[in-house]
C-alpha cells in the first residue's frame, strides 16, 4: 500500500509469528515523518487493548522504521462487507461495539488514529473479534508532506470534514470515521463516494451523505 509494506515473520526468540510493517521509502525521506512515526507507534504500543492490534516492537533498520506486530489470522472488515455485502443487526452492533472500546482505549492515552475504515479493522479467524490497527501512519504520511497528485493522508470516504479541510484533528475525527464504518457494514458502501479524490473531499466538506434508508430500508 502507500504506506509501506507488511511482512509476516518468524521471531525466533519468541518462536511465535508476527507482521512485520516497514514504512514506504516515500515517508522515510522526511526525518520528521520518520520522528512522527516512531514517536506515534510507541504511544500506540503503550495501548494494551483486546480490541487494538498488539505492537511488540519499534525500531529501525538502514534508516526505515518498521513496526513488530501481533500477526493477526484472518480477514479484514473490508473483506467481509465486500464478500457478503451489509451486515446483519447484531453483528454491525457486536463490531461497532468492539471498535468503540478499542479507540477509547487508544484516545485515553491521547492518541488519534486518524484513518478509521473498514480496512484497518482486522477480524480474527473464529471467533471474528475486532482488532484495530495501522495507528499514526497517517500522521507520519502528513509530516512527509506528500504533495504528488492524489496523495492524501487518510482514506477520503471515511475522513471527517476538519481532515478533509486541512484542519486540526482530535478524538472526535476518528468518531466520525467510526460513524462512516458503522455505515458502511449497515449498507455495503462507504457514506461517501465520487470519481476522484477531489470529488470525494468535497463532498465530505460541503454535502451530507446519502441516507442510510435510501440503501437499506431495513
Amino acid at each position: 500500500g502507500g504506506m509501506g509494506v507488511v511482512l509476516k515473520a518468524l521471531d525466533p526468540a519468541l518462536n511465535r509469528v508476527v507482521a512485520v510493517k516497514v514504512l514506504a521509502p516515500a515517508l522515510t525521506t522526511s526525518p520528521r515523518a520518520r520522528r512522527r512515526f516512531l514517536r506515534e507507534a510507541r504511544a500506540a504500543a503503550a495501548v494494551c487493548h483486546e480490541n487494538v492490534v498488539t505492537i511488540h516492537a519499534v525500531d529501525e533498520a538502514d534508516g526505515r522504521p518498521y513496526l513488530v506486530m501481533q500477526y493477526v489470522k484472518g480477514q479484514s472488515l473490508q473483506d467481509k462487507i465486500d464478500s457478503d455485502g451489509p451486515l446483519g443487526l447484531k453483528e454491525i452492533l457486536r463490531i461497532g461495539l468492539q471498535i468503540s472500546a478499542g479507540l477509547a482505549a487508544a484516545h485515553a492515552q491521547g492518541l488519534v488514529h486518524r484513518d478509521i475504515k473498514p480496512a484497518n479493522i482486522l477480524l480474527e479467524n473464529g471467533i471474528e473479534r475486532a482488532k484495530i490497527t495501522d495507528f499514526g501512519l497517517a500522521r507520519a504520511a502528513t509530516d512527509a508532506h506528500m504533495t504528488h497528485s492524489g496523495a492524501v493522508a487518510g482514506t477520503p470516504k471515511y475522513m471527517a470534514p476538519e481532515q478533509a479541510r486541512g484542519e486540526p484533528v482530535n478524538h472526535r475525527t476518528d468518531l466520525f470515521s467510526l460513524g462512516g464504518l458503522l455505515y458502511a457494514m449497515a449498507t455495503g458502501e462507504p457514506p461517501f463516494d465520487g470519481d476522484s479524490t477531489v470529488a470525494v473531499l468535497r463532498r465530505v466538506s460541503d454535502e451530507p451523505h446519502r441516507p442510510v434508508r435510501s440503501l437499506n430500508p431495513e
